[in-house]
């Protein structure tokens, strides 16, 4: 049974794809087909003479079916089944039915009579081509590509490659029958036989030279990266392994010379590697631009499409590809949208590596809309097009190393300008322990000559050099305490508490003893601030702090002020009782607490994420903060005011 989809539906998924990949393909490929509705006949793709390659200049026509109809079923198709398409490509969206095209071909008296028609797109599953003579009713010559496999007498290794012989005086009917893997698109060129391996030299050549850039930059970022241990070098890198793994799939390369043999991988690969390319983008953005430390809401949005992108790689194997594949499209315009909103930012903010950033997705997203616009007919399809994302993607992984080497100097510039400064410090030491040393050569000099003047001058001046170096130490000691303690609680700072909880649990690992770790934050505080101003704000962290240190009471205890309106505080050589309780009692005393300012009596409560653990040999501290991270994190979604208590207090052998 015969049955053509309607083309309501076709112009639906047409438009679905079109609006994800912007606005502008939607509108022409709604136009397109509306004009392309009914069948037209008598058109015959004339093929001139002198040209290295042509694109049907007359379309083709299409019938798509649900069922794998026969070629002497097709040929008895009416020909008001067959729908005309104008250009020399051709999208159906996401369909997974067999699609029929049938093109009409001649040559010139003057052209040469043997071809080689390409199909430049990869992701198609089957192809059965039949050439046929309608004059005489014959079949010219057919032959077939099922699972991505080239037969060994195909006109090349790259999907897929068809020879044709053609007439001057004749016309000549090429038939196809195509299995779409992932998505329909059918982009056609034809080729003279004696030009076609010159374009096989030219793609190979920039194809190598493609791969070459990003085999170098990979392993020039990698190499930093070992020496460095800088986690946006490892990033950048996985970024371009998808990115590579990617355009394999896309430009034919992977099914030619790597994976033509594993048919089941290639029907997942443009779902699985486009997930990966989105995640690994996101991955980097994180990394390069530390999104973690840029505030809560850039920091979890990021990590919210981190997840999504892991959803749709989980559920790809389980769910039809005509609902991943808008899901892809949908996620990967917020992508996009997401990393150039959040670069620009940054760099309207002064970031100088976010311009680079910025430069490089808008290249890769403007080289993916022209060629996505030309294999969606807004503008004739050329096979230099289809390229063109390939450029792209070089520029963008060129800008984005320069970024890290812009990055790299930049902190050894500042490094540098650190050094300078401690060696201009020491030698002003020096030359002030120099200045010291003669001084007392002089005066044991003066001291032979007059020793009543001599013992008074050196008691005078050792008193003034003793309070010299007392003021120096108490400015030290002040010195060191100001790095070390927040200056509105008088608590530890982020530094000091980094230190001494990295210190405190080599301490546990070694002693096979319990570490608590208790983090803190102030519910609702943005409404303090927005209603009655930062001083109200600072008076309530002011009045935690105290109630911390007042509650807490050991003096082995660390509390410490780590961010705005979060806290910390690290419990060694307790029990887990007793953390729990320390908490629920710090947590009821904030609830009881009211901070006077001015005539306003504020009240405030908290919510306590706690985590206690005898460390394992591999725990690190940023295993530990995630997941009191994650249990402060719980305590808000259920309402705050409350404490989450995780414990994994079993001691490893």
């Amino acid at each position: 049974m015969l049955v053509n989809r309607p083309l309501s539906y076709m112009a639906f998924t047409h438009a679905l794809l079109s609006i994800i990949l912007f606005s502008l393909i939607l509108f022409s490929s709604d136009l397109a087909a509306s004009q392309n509705a009914k069948a037209q006949s008598g058109r015959i793709n004339t093929l001139p003479a002198g040209e290295t390659h042509v694109h049907l200049n007359e379309g083709m026509y299409y019938f798509e079916a649900f069922s794998k109809v026969s070629f002497k079923q097709i040929q008895q198709l009416p020909g008001s089944e067959w729908r005309f398409h104008p250009n020399s490509s051709l999208f159906l969206g996401t369909s997974q039915s067999y699609v029929w095209i049938k093109i009409p071909l001649q040559s010139n008296s003057d052209a040469p009579a043997e071809w080689i028609m390409t199909l430049d797109w990869p992701l198609v599953k089957s192809i059965d081509w039949y050439h046929y003579r309608e004059s005489t009713q014959t079949l010219l010559s057919s032959g077939q590509f099922n699972d991505w496999q080239i037969p060994p007498d195909a006109p090349d290794e790259f999907p897929f490659a068809i020879p044709l012989t053609l007439d001057s005086d004749s016309t000549t009917l090429l038939y196809l029958r195509i299995l779409p893997s992932e998505k329909a698109l059918l982009p056609v060129t034809l080729w003279p036989e004696e030009s076609f391996s010159d374009h096989q030299l030219q793609r190979n050549w920039y194809l190598g030279l493609f791969y070459g850039v990003l085999f170098a930059m990979f392993g020039y970022n990698l190499s930093l990266f070992i020496f460095l241990r800088h986690k946006a070098f490892a990033a950048y890198c996985f970024y371009v392994a998808t990115m590579a793994g990617y355009t394999l799939i896309m430009n034919g390369a992977g099914i030619a010379w790597l994976w033509s043999d594993y048919p089941a991988l290639l029907t997942y690969a443009y779902r699985i590697l486009v997930s990966l390319g989105f995640f690994a983008a996101l991955m980097f953005i994180r990394q390069f631009l530390q999104l973690k430390h840029r505030g809560t809401v850039l920091n979890r949005s990021s990590q919210v499409v981190c997840y999504l992108w892991l959803a749709i790689l989980l559920i790809t194997p389980v769910v039809s590809a005509s609902v991943v594949i808008p899901l892809i499209d949908v996620f990967g315009l917020i992508n996009c949208l997401f990393a150039i909103g959040v670069s620009g930012y940054l760099w309207y903010r002064g970031d100088r590596s976010a311009k680079y950033l910025t430069l490089s997705w808008f290249v890769l997203i403007v080289s993916t809309i022209i060629m996505l616009l030309s294999l969606n007919d807004v503008f004739p399809y050329i096979i230099e097009l289809h390229y063109l994302q390939n450029i792209g993607v070089t520029i963008e992984v060129l800008l984005l190393s320069m970024a890290l080497a812009e990055r790299i100097n930049r902190d050894r510039k500042m490094r540098s300008e650190a050094q300078d400064i401690a060696l201009q410090m020491s030698t002003e030491a020096a030359k002030a322990k120099e200045s010291e040393m003669a001084a007392q050569q002089r005066l044991l000099g003066i001291e032979r000559r007059v020793k009543e003047e001599l013992s008074l001058k050196v008691n005078k001046q050792t008193r003034e050099l003793t309070v010299a170096m007392h003021k120096l130490q108490i400015m030290n000691k002040e010195l060191e305490q100001l790095s070390l303690t927040d200056p509105l609680t008088g608590l530890a700072n982020r530094r000091y508490f980094d230190k001494r909880f990295t210190e405190e649990i080599q301490r546990a690992k070694r002693n096979h003893s319990l570490i608590g770790l208790l983090m803190l934050d102030i519910d609702h505080f943005k409404k303090v601030n927005d209603s009655l101003g930062h001083q109200a704000g600072d008076h309530v962290i002011q009045s935690l702090s105290a109630l911390i240190q007042r509650v807490s009471g050991r003096a082995s205890d660390l509390p410490a002020r780590v961010g705005g309106e979060e806290f910390c505080l690290l419990i060694c050589n307790d029990t887990e009782d007793r953390i729990a309780s320390l908490a629920e009692s710090i947590r009821q005393s904030a609830a009881a607490e009211r901070v006077k300012y001015r005539d306003e009596l504020i009240r405030y409560t908290i919510s306590i994420g706690v985590y206690c653990v005898i460390p394992a040999p591999d725990t690190t501290p940023a295993m530990i903060l995630k997941a009191v991270d994650d249990a402060l994190y719980q305590a808000k979604n259920e309402g705050r005011n409350r404490v989450v208590i995780v414990s994994e207090a079993t001691p490893h052998s």
